[in-house]
């Protein structure tokens, strides 16, 4: 799904489980190697291409996951999550990333296009082998 394109289409997910997720509970499916196909044009749900015809959700691998598991993916990856069925809360955080001269394409709007992670902790201190 090419929800958001960029230039250089570098962005990476990154989806941090914060419970667990089951199949069961609409863990996220991915297609795998359709990174590979390279962009196909979002449906935002209303129509299916060829490709994704192909590809049903239904059909895609589950990504059970534990609380701290996260799953890395390019986002030419087909993915998505089934209905959860179960009684509980599936939680995630997810973090896309772009390479640092990477920027969305124009004409394409994103609700966090401006939010930028940088810089370093000058806080934080090195442990080495001996400490």
């Amino acid at each position: 799904w090419d929800y958001f394109p960029s230039i250089h289409d570098s962005m990476i997910a990154a989806v941090i489980h914060v419970s667990k997720a089951t199949d069961e509970m609409g863990c996220l499916r991915v297609v795998p190697g359709s990174h590979k196909v390279g962009r196909i044009a979002h449906s935002g749900g209303q129509h299916e291409n060829e490709f994704l015809l192909s590809h049903p959700l239904e059909e895609a691998t589950p990504c059970p996951a534990e609380p701290g598991d996260v799953l890395f993916f390019h986002y030419f990856t087909l993915h998505g999550s089934m209905p959860n069925r179960s009684s509980e809360t599936r939680k995630t955080v997810l973090v896309q990333m772009h390479r640092g001269d990477d920027r969305i394409e124009d004409g394409v709007r994103h609700p966090n296009e401006r939010l930028v992670l940088s810089g370093w902790n000058h806080h934080a201190k090195r442990s080495g082998v001996n400490d």
